[in-house]
């Protein structure tokens, strides 16, 4: 006999509160759906219901509502349920004679059953919306016999909506091919950072954005989370959220974790250690050998968990799960237990090949003994593999729970902070490991022979990179050198000494603009040239940063060479941060000469040899200026328009401030001018604070404002002198009339002010301007122009010499541009010519 009375909330949609925010990006792409079956899948809490019971209040149209439970896996109970939500949307008599037919059920096949709902249906003139709420519930085969039939011929006017937490027991794909079918799933149910924002101002819960990106970040766009992490008050975004949010871990614990399987629970809270799944790490963690299935039966059930990679079958638990069962872990075990549980589990990832996962989950269950001896193994790769800032965090895990670090890693981790460019605490650690010295005496003892090398090392980096202080850094490097090394770690560690600057002098490498004489740079770079450390990253620099001091100071016999084994060695390492600045000194030569075809040549040549965003615009904001330097200013302007992540650097700045200049706009170049000067200021950015201070001086000029001008100037000056600066000046066209007035003036005034500035500097400069003569033919060809010239002589054409060097054809056409500029000749034959003639 069936059941008489019919629970009607099972059959009534929901009401969604006026708090529920509306999902615009959903509703829409339920909207343009002309599926017949839409299905909505997602674990528990993701608001699949929410969604669809908001969506039909939106319709103007029939909604037949059936929520199930785990007592309808009865087919009777299940159709009754079924056709009673269905006949509310149905004429009276429809209704009526799909009831007669339900009493007579017992005595008829379900297949009569559907057939007999299927043509009521079809009589229907209206649209039908069916929702079957929770579907999870349903396992019994002839339910979803039905079900598919059902679906299979329903009328063109009717619409099934189901939602499950877990994989449905319907023939999805085929549906899925025939296109009758939307699915949204997980992925789409999260709310999005903007969503979140609006859910909380909804509810009129002020966060501030760093609270607001923490919860974010800790829910993943859960709703339910969002709903319960806000009813817990996480406001304090330091508290860890095992301590801050009870009513996640009741809900998840109540609603997911207590329904299931005691082994299953036994698997899951064991495997809730690893931040990611894979079947070989999860069986010898619980002792299984069907780690495999049990993950993918968790992925079809929807319980928190999702694929990381889809291929290798790697999965992840959702966080707030992942932090509920570790909660219930340390409340069901001994700490002991748990213990044993991270080291078993982190030994495992070990053997697995996943370093950098074991060294984590060593680290985050106190298994400090393997997490120290792993990162000594793997230290070398791991920082030339760019992860600078996890092995930062792994050492002060280490430090902030008391343990004593090998001298070795101290020593890197010194190195790190520096190369991250948190230069205090870098230096801090190198005083750190010296007052351990005067403890223990660890620099004397032999095993730390290769520590005391590396530290010697770093520590002559540090002192260049936070003080430019290449004198002590040189002394640091001898000892080293006396020691006789036995063999560095950080010798093998690639490093980028320059992360942004287009020029290096404006590095700490290159002292922020104090150029340091010619003998006090080499005493300390020609360490780098000779012998040991000729092939480190460190040398490149040391060659590009002389090469821009030689032409700072106007002085080019040996410049050519210097630059073209900065090229080299950038090349060699790929680092942008050598060859960009490297490329656009190479370009100002060529301007000097006049050759602007081939200046901006080589810039494209430079772009095509870098990949990152940043270092593309600096030699983009390089042609602007070159474009500027021949009064093309539409070019110009194009070239910065194409700037896309650089606009808050001075270099950019700085040239949009010339192009403002020559467009007549003088009080917009004032303003960025006076921002980078006081930037520059306050960063001790010497020759950027040079710079700005001089196009100031030309922008007061050119506003009739003579005496504030020059009193720029002379700052500009008083801030160059003691360096030489040369280039800066006379690379300005607008500086050598500003300069006469300045010496005239100088030549008449006696005042003590003046005198901070010898007239012998000045004069020098207006002599260059003067005087400036071009690079000599014999000093100006590189070693590269020298084989490819020697190729040309000999009859090689441009393909030949490519293929020969190993370059591309357009490589050798800047080449040529350039070899035929510093001849003197026009083309191929006048210089085959030239080298006959002499």
């Amino acid at each position: 006999m069936m059941p008489n009375i019919l629970v009607a909330s099972k059959t009534t949609v929901p009401q969604t509160g006026k708090q529920i925010i509306e999902r615009e990006r959903l509703n829409a792409i339920l909207h343009q759906s002309t599926a017949k079956l839409i299905v909505v899948q997602a674990p528990a809490g993701y608001g699949k219901t929410t969604l669809l019971s908001s969506w039909f209040q939106q319709l103007e149209t029939t909604v037949a509502w059936y929520t199930v439970d785990q007592t309808d896996n009865d087919p009777i109970r299940y159709w009754k349920y079924l056709i009673h939500a269905i006949g509310h949307s149905l004429q009276p008599e429809a209704a009526s004679r799909i009831d007669s037919i339900l009493h007579a059920q017992p005595q008829l096949p379900l297949e009569f059953l559907v057939d007999s709902l299927l043509y009521e249906l079809s009589l229907s003139t209206k649209k039908i919306h069916i929702m079957i709420d929770d579907y999870h519930h349903i396992h019994n085969v002839a339910i979803h016999q039905a079900m598919t039939r059902l679906i299979d011929f329903l009328p063109e006017n009717c619409f099934i909506y189901l939602t499950s937490r877990s994989t449905i027991s319907l023939p999805i794909a085929k549906w899925r091919l025939n296109h009758c079918l939307l699915e949204i799933g997980l992925e789409q149910l999260l709310f999005t950072y903007e969503e979140t924002i609006k859910f909380y101002k909804n509810l009129n819960n002020k966060l501030d954005v760093k609270a607001l990106q923490r919860v974010f970040e800790i829910t993943e766009g859960w709703p339910t989370g969002l709903q319960l992490t806000n009813l817990a008050g996480f406001h304090n975004v330091d508290k860890e959220f095992r301590e801050s949010n009870l009513y996640v871990f009741q809900y998840l614990m109540s609603e997911v974790f207590s329904k299931l399987a005691p082994p299953l629970q036994i698997f899951l809270l064991y495997t809730s250690l690893l931040e990611q799944l894979t079947a070989d790490t999860c069986n010898v963690l619980t002792n299984r050998t069907d780690a495999q299935v049990v993950l993918l039966e968790l992925d079809q059930q929807g319980l928190f968990i999702s694929r990381v990679e889809a291929k290798e079958q790697v999965f992840r638990y959702h966080n707030l799960f992942r932090e509920a069962l570790r909660q219930e872990l340390s409340n069901r075990f001994t700490q002991q237990d748990i213990l044993y549980l991270y080291e078993k589990a982190a030994v495992a990832l070990y053997n697995n090949g996943n370093f950098l996962s074991a060294i984590e989950l060593a680290l985050s269950g106190n298994v400090f003994m393997y997490a120290e001896q792993w990162i000594q193994e793997h230290l070398v790769t791991f920082l030339s593999c760019g992860h600078s800032t996890s092995y930062v965090k792994w050492i002060d895990t280490f430090l902030s729970n008391g343990y004593e670090v090998h001298p070795e890693l101290m020593v890197m981790y010194a190195y790190t902070l520096a190369a991250l460019h948190n230069l205090e605490d870098a230096y801090r650690t190198i005083l750190d490991l010296e007052q351990k010295h005067r403890s223990n005496q660890w620099m004397n003892k032999s095993e730390y022979a290769s520590a005391v090398d590396d530290f010697l090392g770093v520590k002559a980096y540090v002192f260049v990179m936070k003080n430019g202080d290449l004198s002590q850094a040189g002394e640091y490097i001898r000892q080293r050198l006396e020691r006789n090394p036995v063999g560095s770690k950080w010798d093998a560690i690639f490093i980028q000494y320059n992360q942004s600057e287009p020029m290096l002098f404006r590095t700490n490498i290159g002292s922020r603009g104090k150029l340091l004489s010619d003998e006090q740079a080499m005493s300390y770079f020609a360490k780098f040239r000779t012998g040991k450390f000729k092939n480190l990253s460190m040398t490149g620099y040391s060659y590009g940063v002389r090469a821009e001091k030689l032409y700072e100071w106007n002085q080019f016999a040996e410049l050519s060479t210097e630059l073209e084994e900065a090229i080299r060695s950038g090349h060699q390492f790929q680092d942008a941060g050598l060859l960009v600045p490297m490329y656009i000194l190479k370009s100002k030569i060529a301007v000097l000469e006049q050759q602007y075809i081939v200046a901006q040549g080589v810039l494209d040549h430079a772009i095509e040899a870098v990949n990152e965003r940043q270092w593309i615009d600096s030699i983009r904001v390089m042609k602007a200026l070159l474009f500027l330097r021949e009064d093309n200013v539409v070019q110009a302007e194009q070239e910065l328009a194409k700037v896309k992540v650089g606009k808050d650097f001075p270099f950019y700045l700085l040239v949009k401030a010339r192009y403002l200049l020559m467009e007549g706009h003088l009080l917009a170049a004032q303003q960025l001018i006076i921002k980078v000067q006081s930037q520059a200021q306050q960063q001790e950015q010497l020759s950027t604070r040079i710079e700005a201070t001089i196009l100031l001086a030309i922008c007061l000029v050119e506003q009739g404002q003579a005496d504030e001008a020059l009193e720029k100037l002379h700052q500009a000056l008083k801030l160059a002198e003691p360096y030489q600066y040369i280039r800066t000046f006379i690379d300005e066209p607008q500086t050598y009339a500003l300069l006469k007035k300045y010496a005239a003036i100088r030549k008449q005034s006696f005042e003590m002010e003046w005198r901070e500035v010898s007239m012998s500097y000045v004069e020098h400069l207006l002599q260059c301007v003067q005087k400036y003569k071009q690079i000599s033919p014999l000093a100006s060809l590189t070693t590269r122009e020298q084989e490819i010239f020697l190729l040309l002589s000999e009859g090689a054409s441009n393909k030949e010499i490519a293929e020969q060097l190993f370059l591309s054809e357009g490589t050798i056409r800047v080449y040529l541009s350039g070899i035929y500029s510093k001849l003197g000749v026009k083309n191929r034959a006048q210089a085959i010519l030239s080298k006959q003639s002499k």
